[in-house]
């Protein structure tokens, strides 16, 4: 399937995964393969607080066709809230199943 131009928001645990980073860019280079363009929200730096960014990412899923939940999105404080903003804008939820977030670190 040719995702072309379509642009997808990844939304995930973050505060709660210490390994947060690889977990969403391995998603991105997956999503990336498959033809979409990723917007994530690692891409801010982290020098904003909590509520500052959170109204970034809802900015940004809005701006987006897409979200991609990750396994862990219903541990996160907010990314049950980005998913329900997806949701009322009509964006297409993927449920991403490529990342087991609670398997043992080797």
């Amino acid at each position: 399937m040719n995702h072309a131009h379509e642009i997808v928001y990844i939304s995930g645990a973050i505060s709660s995964d210490p390994h947060y980073k690889r977990k969403f860019a391995n998603a991105q280079m997956v999503l990336e393969s498959l033809g979409y363009y990723v917007l994530s929200p690692t891409m801010i730096p982290p020098i904003l607080t909590e509520l500052e960014h959170v109204n970034i990412d809802l900015v940004i899923v809005e701006a987006c066709d897409a979200i991609c939940m990750l396994p862990d999105w219903k541990k996160s404080t907010f990314a049950p809230v980005e998913k329900d903003l997806a949701s009322a804008k009509n964006k297409r939820i993927i449920y991403y199943k490529g990342v087991d977030t609670d398997a043992p670190r080797w």
